[in-house]
């Protein structure tokens, strides 16, 4: 594990992508809460304006209140809560002020690093034919992977907390105390649950790599696991509001605490400040670590460029892709059309076993669409 030609070797190999995740943080976290700084100060500034005051004296009807423009400055969350039911009744009528660097392109490319960096860890080099050449080192593999995860996991602590520190400092020394109203247990949750977000995509990148044989089909794979939490979500929402449609703010405020357990692959979008959320994650990242390892040791080299890496992989995928789908296809339909619960579960499971039947033909009949003209 800390055989110095070990590390050399992975460094060499990873150095670009490690260092481009660390300046992607810096641009994507630090300058975003440095220009989210600028433009609160903007904010004040034009609040304090002749040009303002003009427009407020020409114009009573509309005139900004005091509140408003005080809340309006005011700093409670660090990513607002979207949901009102998460949202402190104070600032129901007046938003407080909105970070937005989490919207920006810096900050969501920080997103495609990260998994960048989980895809040549184990998919590229798959790609490449480098895992025979590894095969023949005298490592033991799951030092391998180890030092592999231990250089993507410390590039991700550093960079983030280094940026987050950086940027945060700056945002403090530019606004004054008095305007800070901060939801500490809100704050804590997100820095401390989006650090473990962007562990778990780099993990799930590694982790699908370790299953997918074939590096195209890995990704493919691999970016639609992003894509969970935007399917699986709406699916909750559905269902709750065709079983329990008269459960009120009350059930809807337990289910929203319930889909942050999903929102563990999305930083900065926990909506409640319990910290139950961010436990999950931290195990869920172990819990991944572990599998990595042994799916590392046990990996055949000889089923590079089959489609799945482990023969076992394949029946519990078809199901997991085949619900997927059909949760996606009955939320589209849902929304274009004023369905009832019949109908919703009928169509979900209809493209359910629409696409499983589809998958399977494809994958029996045209198996060198994601592989390289292997059988599984």
């Amino acid at each position: 594990m800390f055989n110095r030609g070990l590390w050399y070797r992975e460094w060499r190999n990873m150095r670009w992508i490690l260092l481009g995740v660390a300046v992607l943080f810096f641009l994507g976290i630090t300058l975003g809460l440095v220009t989210d700084a600028d433009r609160w100060q903007s904010q004040k500034d034009y609040y304090e304006s002749s040009a303002f005051l003009k427009q407020q004296n020409e114009d009573p009807e509309y005139k900004t209140t005091d509140e408003e423009m005080k809340t309006s400055l005011t700093v409670v969350y660090l990513a607002m809560p979207m949901y009102s039911n998460f949202v402190e009744a104070e600032y129901n009528e007046y938003l407080p002020f909105m970070f937005y660097f989490q919207v920006e392109m810096f900050f969501t490319l920080i997103k495609i690093a990260v998994f960048i960096l989980g895809v040549l860890a184990v998919i590229f080099e798959r790609y490449t034919r480098g895992n025979r050449f590894t095969a023949s080192l005298p490592y033991k593999r799951t030092h391998i992977i180890g030092v592999k995860m231990i250089m993507g996991i410390a590039t991700i602590i550093l960079s983030y907390v280094a940026s987050v520190a950086i940027g945060w400092s700056y945002f403090l020394a530019h606004v004054p105390k008095e305007y800070f109203q901060l939801d500490t247990s809100k704050f804590w949750v997100d820095i401390v649950g989006g650090l473990f977000t962007y562990i778990l995509i780099f993990l799930v990148a590694i982790l699908i790599g370790l299953l997918i044989g074939s590096p195209i089909a890995a990704s493919v794979v691999a970016f639609g696991v992003m894509l969970i939490p935007n399917v699986l979500n709406p699916t909750m929402d559905n269902f709750y509001r065709f079983i329990w449609p008269d459960e009120g703010e009350a059930g809807m405020t337990n289910l929203l605490k319930f889909e942050d357990y999903i929102n563990v692959f999305s930083p900065f979008s926990f909506e409640s400040p319990s910290f139950k959320s961010v436990i999950f994650s931290v195990i869920l990242s172990i819990l991944m670590i572990i599998a990595s390892l042994i799916l590392y040791k046990k990996q055949h080299i000889e089923r590079s460029g089959y489609l799945f890496a482990f023969p076992w992989v394949k029946w519990p995928f078809l199901v997991l892709f085949s619900l997927f789908v059909g949760m996606a296809t009955a939320n589209l339909a849902i929304t274009d059309t004023e369905l009832g619960f019949i109908g919703y579960l009928a169509w979900g499971i209809g493209a359910t076993i629409a696409s499983f039947i589809l998958a399977l033909y494809i994958l029996n009949k045209m198996r060198g669409l994601f592989q390289m003209s292997k059988a599984n």
